[in-house]
């Protein structure tokens, strides 16, 4: 069974300063014991601290160990820290007491060029299962919430849904008439959204397989779709440098931003809605305010194309992916790069763990990487597919029975 370990974070007074968003404050020592009063580690944590904040500072301190403490549960009394909350918002004090519930990693799922896609055990960097029901390239793999299923999208023009135990193919999505470039379940998990070089998104249903909504998005390609967090909208983007924005009931066109040179490769929103991010065969992203419909920043410093782009799970930070063999971390705040890792090829796709204290990248070598954000070091490879891995991501808890 899973080993669960619970580690205690008392915080006392400190006289150190931190400046954030340009205004001190007084700093707090965290204490870090475990429950047999061993100390784990000394940090010095702002109220603003998010979960991403406090696991990457106790990542940080014991880089000679490599220790991992990815995919944890922090709670101040009954009140959890999520991540996009902060400290003081589950109130904590000087004195405060923290518990943390350390958990097994989730699996990886990744998508290749060699016609499969893949589950990973990111502790071991062991293979679990591969994924044959595509005739042609997989370009996206995805895990259903309740970690039962995978969808996959692929290059012979079908989206499928497939057992997470069995791996057998239980529902094909047919109706494209090309290459199928991203499959992504709904919010709720009751939604398939495809996007397709035929210039259309499809809306289907995941209990019946029909096709519900067809968005005619972009002249010849759409190159990625995404709901918008609440579901109830879908985010295009395409080769002529636009992302639209369409409701899902009425399949009305809301707005359309334009603003770079060539394609974009992928746009999404930010979990509050307000911010849109772009990542374009332009070599740059941009950063979008929906209420201005203005571009916020622009991140440059890729010197090729940058195939993908998300924020972090607390919004502070954005990463990029690019075919000039790096991805970068880049604040929110300032738009400056705080970090670039050099996967060594060509980078199609990268994301962060669901806490945001781990980062993915998928590559053209047909290897997928494993970092932490907080030290920079590459933790695990996860190399056995036959070609290009084109995405590769997070799943849920797995119910294999």
């Amino acid at each position: 069974g899973s080993r669960w370990f619970n580690l205690v974070y008392r915080l006392v007074p400190a006289p150190a300063f931190f400046n954030l968003d340009t205004q001190l404050f007084r700093a707090m020592r965290v204490a870090v014991h475990s429950l047999a009063g061993e100390e784990v580690a000394s940090l010095k944590a702002a109220p603003s601290w998010t979960l991403r904040n406090v696991l990457c500072a106790i990542q940080e301190q014991q880089r000679g160990e490599l220790t991992r403490v990815a995919r944890a549960r922090v709670y101040s009394g009954e009140a959890e820290l999520l991540a996009d909350v902060s400290l003081a918002d589950v109130g904590v004090i000087e004195g405060s007491l923290l518990t943390l519930i350390r958990l097994p990693p989730l699996p990886i799922v990744t998508a290749s060029e060699d016609c499969t896609a893949k589950l990973w055990d990111p502790a071991s960097g062991k293979c679990l299962s591969t994924l044959n029901v595509h005739e042609e390239t997989v370009t996206s793999a995805s895990m259903s919430v309740d970690g039962q299923q995978i969808l996959t999208g692929s290059h012979d023009g079908t989206a499928k849904l497939c057992d997470a135990a069995s791996g057998e193919c239980v529902r094909t999505f047919a109706g494209h008439r090309g290459w199928v470039m991203s499959a992504v379940f709904s919010p709720d998990g009751m939604s398939v959204l495809t996007a397709s070089i035929d210039g259309s998104a499809k809306l289907w249903s995941v209990v019946s397989g029909e096709c519900l909504r067809t968005f005619d998005c972009h002249a010849y390609l759409v190159t990625y779709a995404a709901f918008s967090p609440d579901g109830q909208n879908v985010l295009t983007s395409g080769p002529d440098g636009s992302a639209k924005l369409w409701n899902v009931t009425s399949g009305d066109l809301l707005w359309t931003i334009k603003g770079h040179d060539s394609r974009i490769n992928t746009a999404v929103l930010s979990s509050d809605g307000q911010y849109l991010l772009t990542a374009s065969s332009d070599r740059s992203a941009k950063l979008w305010s929906i209420a201005r419909s203005k571009c916020v920043f622009t991140l440059t410093g890729h010197h090729g194309w940058v195939m993908s782009a998300v924020f972090s799970p607390d919004g502070q930070e954005v990463l990029t992916a690019s075919l000039d063999g790096t991805a970068k971390l880049w604040s929110v705040a300032s738009g400056e790069c705080v970090r670039t890792w050099n996967h060594g090829d060509k980078v199609n796709f990268a994301t962060f763990s669901p806490d945001g204290s781990e980062v993915l990248t998928a590559s053209d070598s047909g290897a997928t990487k494993l970092w932490s954000v907080a030290s920079g070091d590459c933790l695990c490879t996860l190399k056995s597919h036959g070609g290009s891995v084109c995405f590769a991501g997070w799943g849920c808890e797995l119910h294999l029975g």
